[in-house]
């Protein structure tokens, strides 16, 4: 007689069922948990499958002798007019994927069919865990020594399935970590097949040793050596129960991160962050349910409250240490007392992280991460990485992570750094801070800033510069690793020592065949330099063994002590603070100092060209309006007061003056200036203070149809009023705001449909710059596309210039999602900020839904007039369209004349000046005044006069 037989991958279940709708359908079942009863007897499997009536239906599977011999029987409907129903498809995939889910049956239950025959009884049993352990450990190491005597080269394209299919197959088998492993390496032996180029030989390796280690852990468990509980936690898993866990008390602690995500075999986990103002240690609290599981309350995020007196019971496992809290007293809002324990406790410096981290990385078996909380001072944003440097100067870096620029720009704004927590790791030799939240002290006090929501958690960094999952990586090249590496300052030996490991590592992907004397020579050697005799003298040894399957436990071992070693070797890097600069809006922001002087214009250029980061751009605006000097400043609203990034250090500037730039800002409160423009205004009788304006303030909040800087007004107002009034003021309408905010924050961060948590960001909306941290976290992590876009559209009602990029980015990338670039055009038009007047003209010029960005452009007001005729000087063909001339009808007859006019002036030695005079020439017919003084101030110049064609035109506008 036929037995059951095991059942691995696509493949094989495509072989059995040839419907692949029927399969997928399913699957579905499977895992919505249709199937209940699962067991076995002799060639046949069974199971209860739920159907649409109260009865389920009876299923089964026969298995033949032949490899796809097996039939499918079901008492639904549809298996009398097919081979298999879905109800049968999902009986062999539950067989595939969990074998150890079927019971031993002492006969065969009842028929599918529903013959009538009497139930037999059923052994209730377990399949032996530590047999199918026993057997996935087996699978793993013989996986290991397949890969490590081919390599990669010769992989056949059927093979990154099967490896997947294993990685689910030890899932179910309680194999956790290597599961993970597997999945993760049959992501890379895709890349390796497809022939992409995107393959990474020292993460390929850097995985297969790890399963290798792994497994051989994993059998001496298995043989009876006992694993200590955190590592059963880390690689195997298990149901911890009450007394299982390690009882706490007395902890004080505040939630610094909130997620909820879903992993791969449909849980889902929502954890909070914590850290513990006693003693500085990491906790997490999770929630870990079934996907489809609707009935229990979610848990919430306790963001915004310190839980005094924590009581519960401490999970098995590495930091953050999982609790189960059972109850705490208090629950009283995080204030500033609060917040300076939590600086107090925080790891005093970088050395004192890397001292840590190392600790931590002593066991191989450890996560890649450790979370910390460190004091810094500065955020260096110069070069390809940016650091957190300490009060001594030394530097963790940052990951090559663009997305997160714009949580840490608004973190930082008009802000002092004090301390960052985050998970510290090592990408190949640079120690890596991955930050999930800042404590900083703004002008109102303390406050902690959390970075994103579950989406912004940082994985291992074992894929080089990456900090999402798989899916998205962000890896430096392999070919210019090194070069980037000494350009950020790593230690010399650690480069060293990483690039032998990154050439073992290419051998190794090449097949153990490779790893040959000649190839380990001049490794040998160098690791003899860096004082690493033994492994040097083991690796040289390995090399000469003539059986290429001898070599791999060795090598493994060579591996991974040179892994441990440049771990110890990785340490702090020491920067060079005498010559940076702040970032003037964003004072804990540091950029190398430069005497060149750029207009903003130009430093967008060159940005956008890579040439410089956000902040040597904002320092270059701030330099060239300094030069500009407070007379010009406070003369000229454009393009200073309508630019979000110099809109502090304008109001500074300005306000200095006194009540002698009265005059020039209720000038720039009328309405028919940009957005910005007004709100800079009231930023400076923000910091102005005095009678005169906070009468002007007053008055701000009641007229006007514009709520958000209505809103500004008043919190502007109640700001100085607690500034005149004292210290105590000012905590006192700190804490009445965070009060207000604490609810709402919970909600749209924790709550689980996404209408409610849009309703919370709605009410967020309307509390000002309390709620501006909370809509930041919301708008870079939110789950879902509409609530991201509510926050977005809230920040920029509020005037939140540190969102402009987001927007900016959208448009230009319009053909990609043409209903978010719309929305971005309506948030552009709503900060009313110059930085985004380019983009809404190009997306213009090119007809692109030219009435919704007409709309736009019209509340920029004479904030576009400059960056209109930029772009009439660089792509000249734009003013054959009659929308985009028709622009330059609607600007004020003087602005318009004195800006060409300027422009004609400054023209006048230019090689090119017949085509701008052409330009000019152009734009000023739309207004015949204007035409006048620009064709008579053209015509008086030689090269204009003498150029037939533009003579003539010159002459009609006169």
């Amino acid at each position: 007689m036929a037995d059951v037989r095991p059942i691995i991958g696509m493949g094989a279940l495509s072989e059995i069922i040839s419907d692949k709708t029927e399969l997928a359908k399913g699957a579905a079942l499977f895992d919505g948990k249709q199937l209940t009863h699962l067991s076995r007897y002799e060639n046949r499997l069974f199971a209860d499958a739920a159907g649409s009536g109260a009865t389920p239906y009876k299923v089964s599977l026969v298995f033949g002798e032949a490899r796809s011999d097996v039939k499918g029987r079901c008492s639904c409907m549809a298996a009398r007019s097919r081979p298999f129903c879905k109800h049968a498809a999902a009986l062999l995939v539950a067989w595939a994927r969990a074998p150890q889910a079927f019971v031993t049956a002492e006969a065969a239950p009842v028929a599918p069919a529903g013959t009538g025959g009497a139930k037999k009884s059923v052994k209730k049993g377990k399949a032996e865990t530590g047999e199918l352990m026993k057997a996935g450990v087996a699978q793993v190491s013989t996986l290991v020594r397949e890969l490590g005597l081919s390599g990669v080269a010769s992989l056949g394209a059927e093979r990154p399935e099967q490896v997947r299919a294993l990685g689910e197959a030890l899932r179910a088998n309680g194999l956790r970590r290597l599961s993970a492993r597997a999945v993760e390496l049959a992501g890379l032996l895709d890349a390796a097949a497809a022939r992409t180029g995107t393959f990474e030989a020292p993460v390929y390796t850097d995985l297969v040793a790890d399963m290798l280690l792994t497994a051989r852990k994993v059998e001496k468990h298995l043989g009876g050596d006992a694993l200590e509980p955190r590592h059963v936690e880390e690689l195997i898993g298990r149901t911890w129960t009450k007394k299982d866990r390690t009882p706490v008390t007395g902890l004080t602690l505040v939630e610094y991160a909130f997620s909820s995500r879903v992993t791969p075999d449909r849980f889902l986990v929502r954890e909070s962050r914590f850290v513990d103002l006693v003693s500085g240690g990491h906790y997490s609290e999770k929630q870990i349910l079934p996907a489809s599981l609707k009935t229990v309350e979610p848990k919430k995020s306790r963001a915004g409250f310190v839980l005094q007196g924590a009581v519960g019971g401490q999970y098995p496992g590495f930091a953050p240490h999982r609790l189960d809290l059972e109850s705490w007293t208090g629950g009283t809002p995080v204030d500033r007392a609060s917040l300076e324990r939590l600086v107090e406790v925080a790891l005093p410096d970088v050395g004192a992280v890397m001292a840590a981290f190392q600790e931590h990385r002593k066991d191989v078996f450890a996560p890649d991460l450790l979370p910390v909380a460190v004091r810094v001072e500065t955020l260096l944003a110069s070069g390809a990485r940016s650091q957190f440097v300490d009060g001594a100067g030394r530097g963790l870096f940052l990951p090559v992570d663009a997305s997160l620029e714009e949580p840490l720009a608004g973190a930082l704004e008009d802000a002092k750094l004090l301390a960052v927590l985050g998970d510290v790791g090592l990408e190949a030799a640079l120690p890596t801070l991955f930050p999930t939240a800042l404590v900083v002290r703004t002008p109102e006090g303390l406050d902690l800033r959390p970075l994103g929501r579950s989406e912004d958690a940082p994985v291992s960094p074992r894929r080089r510069g990456r900090v999402r999952a798989p899916a998205t990586p962000n890896a430096l090249p392999r070919s210019g690793w090194a070069e980037a590496a000494r350009a950020a300052g790593a230690s010399r030996a650690a480069i060293a020592l990483a690039e032998v490991r990154d050439e073992l590592a290419d051998a190794f992907a090449s097949g153990l065949s490779a790893v040959g004397p000649r190839a380990v020579e001049p490794l040998v050697a160098r690791l003899q330099e860096l004082g690493l005799e033994k492994p040097g003298a083991l690796l040289d040894a390995l090399a000469r063994r003539p059986d290429p399957v001898e070599r791999l436990d060795d090598f493994i071992k060579v591996y991974q002590v040179l892994g441990i070693a440049l771990v110890r070797l990785s340490g702090a890097v020491q920067v060079e603070t005498s010559a940076l600069e702040s970032v003037p809006t964003h004072p804990s922001i540091r950029v190398h100092r430069s005497e060149e002087v750029l207009s903003p214009g130009e430093a967008m250029v060159r940005r956008a060209r890579g040439e410089l980061t956000r902040y040597e751009s904002a320092a270059h605006a701030a330099r060239y309006y300094a030069r500009l000097g407070a007379d010009a400043l406070t003369r000229d609203y454009y393009p200073a007061w309508s630019d979000g990034a110099a809109s502090a250090f304008v109001a500074r500037t300005v306000a200095a003056r006194g009540e002698a730039a009265l005059d020039a800002v209720r000038d720039a409160l009328a309405e028919h200036h940009s957005r910005m423009v007004r709100r800079t205004a009231i930023r400076v009788l923000g910091a102005m203070g005095g009678v005169q304006a906070r009468r002007e303030l007053d008055a701000m909040t009641r007229k006007g149809h514009d709520a958000g800087l209505r809103l500004f007004a008043k919190e502007t107002l109640e700001d100085v009023h607690a500034r005149e009034t004292g210290e105590a003021a000012v905590a006192e309408l700190l804490k009445r705001r965070r009060e207000r905010a604490v609810p709402l924050v919970q909600a749209a961060l924790s709550e689980t449909t996404k209408e409610e948590r849009g309703a919370a960001v709605g009410r967020l909306a309307e509390l000002g710059s309390a709620a501006m941290p909370a809509l930041r976290q919301v708008l870079h992590g939110d789950p879902s596309r509409e609530v991201r876009r509510e926050a977005a559209e809230a920040l920029a009602r509020m005037g939140d210039a540190e969102v402009i990029d987001r927007f900016v980015q959208l448009v230009q990338g319009r053909s990609h999602d043409d209903t978010e670039a719309k929305h971005a055009v309506y948030a552009l038009g709503m900060l009313g900020d110059v930085r985004g007047a380019e983009a809404l003209l190009v997306a213009f010029a090119d007809g692109w839904k030219p009435g919704v960005v007409a709309e736009a452009m019209r509340t920029l007001g004479l904030a576009l007039l400059q960056p209109a005729l930029n772009l009439a000087e660089t792509r000249p063909e734009v003013l054959e369209r009659q929308a985009l001339r028709g622009l330059f009808e609607k600007f004020n007859t003087a602005a318009l004349a004195k800006e060409l006019l300027a422009r004609v002036e400054a023209s006048r030695e230019s090689t090119d000046l017949v085509d701008r005079a052409a330009v000019y020439l152009k734009v000023a017919a739309q207004n015949a005044a204007v035409g006048k003084q620009v064709a008579a101030r053209l015509l008086a110049l030689p090269a204009v006069a003498d150029d037939k064609a533009l003579s003539k035109l010159a002459k009609k506008l006169l």
